[in-house]
């Protein structure tokens, strides 16, 4: 009975080394799986991070190409728009040196007139 005992003893103790060895087999290979999962983790992160610069680079590129355009236009605009009060005052000049020294003469009595209030001129009195 003492060598069954025994027996039955070493099976157990066997029965836990191969546990044992099972349970740190798979430590082992949970490591090795923690670490490769790291690394994936890094390289995603880094990949995520050269994705998000780009982005941003072409984003700023692109701002800077659409500012550019808006500087043109506006310089267009306000070029233009020196353009044509030039032009009304370039023809507001004509007309007025087509007036004859008669015709200024006969229109600065008419203001004078309405502004001292004669009554023959129509203005106020």
């Amino acid at each position: 009975m003492s060598k069954k005992k025994k027996d039955h003893g070493g099976d157990e103790t066997s029965e836990a080394t191969t546990k044992l060895s099972r349970l740190l087999e798979t430590e082992v290979e949970l490591e090795a799986m923690l670490k490769h999962t790291r690394r994936e983790a890094k390289r995603l992160v880094e990949a995520a991070r050269a994705t998000a610069l780009d982005r941003a680079k072409q984003f700023e590129s692109q701002l800077q190409g659409e500012d550019a355009a808006l500087r043109d236009r506006i310089a267009r605009e306000r070029d233009q728009a020196i353009d044509s009060i030039q032009e009304e005052a370039r023809d507001e000049t004509t007309r007025l040196d087509e007036l004859d020294d008669a015709k200024i003469t006969g229109l600065a009595r008419y203001v004078v007139d309405l502004l001292v209030g004669r009554p023959d001129s129509g203005g106020p009195h």
